[in-house]
C-alpha cells in the first residue's frame, strides 16, 4: 500500500523553539503512522518566536512536531 505525504511548516521541533518567522521549516509527513494531538490548551501553545502552535505531530522515535493546524484540519489532511 503506497503511503501519501502531506507537507507543513514546522514551528517547534520537541520543544527547540528557533524558528524565526520568515523560516519556518516545511516538512513532509507519512499520512500513515503518524499520531496528531492536540495542543491548544497546552503551555507549550504560546512560542517565544510569537506563534501559537494548535497540533503536535509524533513519529515513531517519539519526535513532536509543532504546527498551527488544529487537530481537526490534520485529520482532514491525513484522510484526503
Amino acid at each position: 500500500m503506497a503511503t501519501n505525504l502531506v507537507a507543513l511548516n514546522v514551528y517547534q521541533i520537541n520543544q527547540r523553539v528557533g524558528v524565526g518567522t520568515a523560516n519556518s521549516q516545511r516538512l513532509a509527513f507519512p499520512t500513515q503512522g503518524v499520531i496528531v494531538r492536540d495542543v491548544s490548551g497546552s503551555p507549550e501553545r504560546s512560542l517565544s518566536t510569537g506563534y501559537n502552535v494548535y497540533s503536535a505531530l509524533q513519529i515513531a522515535d517519539g519526535t513532536l512536531y509543532y504546527v498551527t493546524e488544529t487537530q481537526s484540519a490534520l485529520v482532514t489532511l491525513f484522510n484526503a
